[in-house]
């Protein structure tokens, strides 16, 4: 669990795990979660997405929460095929900001 003292304004959705976050580290990374958003609140909706056929499910997403909130992450040759997974599908690449998930894994 990450605290920044600020109440949740986005929740995500999946499978059966609902992730309380904040829109500001999401959108600065995510290029799929940024359009999410945005289709969300163009809709005038409550900021609540569902995300479908996230590679890892609930488990891969949540690590890259951690990323998202600037959680060091100790990668392994198993975490790091996850994590690239679930990076990919997120568009976390240098679009949406330097040192951004995908390039750290093909660093590792």
């Amino acid at each position: 669990h990450c605290t920044s003292g600020l109440p949740s304004d986005v929740t995500v959705k999946i499978s059966e795990s609902s992730f309380h976050l904040h829109k500001f580290p999401l959108l600065s990374r995510s290029g799929l979660i940024e359009r999410l958003i945005t289709e969300a609140s163009n809709e005038g909706s409550d900021c609540i997405t569902q995300i479908h056929d996230t590679p890892g499910g609930a488990k891969a997403f949540e690590l890259a929460i951690k990323f998202f909130y600037g959680v060091k992450l100790e990668l392994t040759a198993l975490s790091a095929v996850s994590l690239k997974r679930v990076a990919e599908y997120l568009q976390m690449t240098e679009d949406y900001g330097e040192g951004n998930l995908i390039s750290q894994i093909e660093t590792f």
